[in-house]
């Protein structure tokens, strides 16, 4: 994903922080004390995938994601999210299957999004590896299937915007 795609989608969850948190603040000023709180509410397990590397389906991914949402009419994100799944490396030489995941939070006060990085890397052939992981305050998360070799971290090639990442997860508003 490039920097102008992040700064677009950055824009546009601003926006829509901030025209969600005026019919909030009107709705609490008019709303008497004996009413009930908004509780958080565990949505069903989403799938998703299967998503396969580009090109020749070399790595393959998939999954499912469980948010726990807040009052989307404060802060358009889920309360905590759970990313879960396998990604399996389809090629018998020297690559490994990559799954590279973007992860875009709304800080504590709901004015900024960042984009944090998660990836999981396996090197079995036609051995899928387990994965499950969890952030908070979560607006959205994008996906990238890879096939490239051993590293420590995914290569420049795969992290970039071309061919597109798969949106998996975008917070309700």
């Amino acid at each position: 994903m490039n920097n102008g795609s992040r700064a677009l989608i950055g824009l546009t969850a601003a926006a829509l922080l901030t025209m969600a948190a005026l019919p909030a603040s009107a709705t609490a000023a008019t709303s008497d004390a004996g009413s009930q709180q908004a509780r958080p509410v565990t949505a069903a397990p989403a799938t998703w995938g299967p998503y396969y590397s580009p090109g020749a389906k070399r790595a393959k991914a998939l999954g499912k994601i469980t948010a726990t949402r807040e009052d989307h009419a404060v802060i358009p994100s889920a309360a905590t999210l759970t990313v879960s799944g396998q990604v399996a490396d389809l090629t018998r030489g020297s690559t490994c299957g990559w799954a590279v995941f973007g992860i875009a939070t709304v800080n504590s006060a709901g004015n900024k999004v960042s984009w944090k990085q998660h990836h999981v890397r396996t090197c079995a052939y036609r051995t899928p590896k387990t994965f499950s992981f969890t952030h908070h305050r979560v607006y959205q998360v994008e996906l990238k299937v890879c096939a490239e070799g051993r590293a420590a971290r995914p290569s420049i090639q795969c992290t970039a915007g071309n061919p597109a990442w798969k949106t998996i997860y975008i917070s309700p508003h």
